[in-house]
């Protein structure tokens, strides 16, 4: 799984320009291309693989009223450049979100997550410790079998008691 913040991309009315009879990417979706690519070669992110799951919340710069499917195609594009996935054709399941304008600049952020079985399959759950997609055994089941082996090497915070109050930590 890869958490990105990602800088506000350009639209996508923005982002290509004609040159004669070329369509070109413009200046500005070059820069956010750079942008998007040196934050990916910072973190060491390795490409990712197979069928992927993209959610994205933007958060634009202003209160001006914009389309949230216009920034998609800048933001994709810039990942798969940079490294992020092989081809943005892996995606199958797509989620975006627009809230409230962050303050200067505005942002994106992003999660990506791999699918180890087709979108529909009986059992599919997302992870609830580390949002990694997974194969669930039963609606029971909702962490995945790294983290409930992690969550078992852990200590109990405390006792368990059933039926005795507690104030502070403390036995009442």
């Amino acid at each position: 799984m890869i958490r990105l913040t990602l800088p506000y991309p350009p639209s996508v009315n923005h982002y290509w320009r004609h040159v004669g009879n070329r369509v070109l990417i413009s200046k500005e979706g070059r820069k956010y291309r750079a942008a998007v690519s040196s934050l990916l070669n910072r973190k060491n992110i390795e490409t990712l693989t197979g069928d992927l799951i993209v959610d994205i919340v933007v958060h634009p710069p202003d209160r001006r009223r914009r389309d949230v499917d216009n920034c998609l195609k800048a933001m994709l594009d810039s990942m798969q450049w940079g490294g992020a996935y092989e081809d943005d054709s892996q995606i199958v399941r797509l989620t975006i979100e627009k809230r409230e304008q962050a303050p200067k600049a505005g942002n994106a952020e992003v999660v990506i997550q791999r699918i180890p079985a087709p979108i529909g399959k009986a059992g599919f759950r997302s992870c609830l410790r580390c949002d990694e997609a997974f194969v669930s055994t039963g609606p029971g089941n909702r962490i995945c079998e790294s983290c409930t082996f992690i969550n078992d090497l852990l200590p109990p915070a405390l006792p368990i008691e059933r039926g005795s109050k507690r104030h502070n930590g403390e036995l009442m």
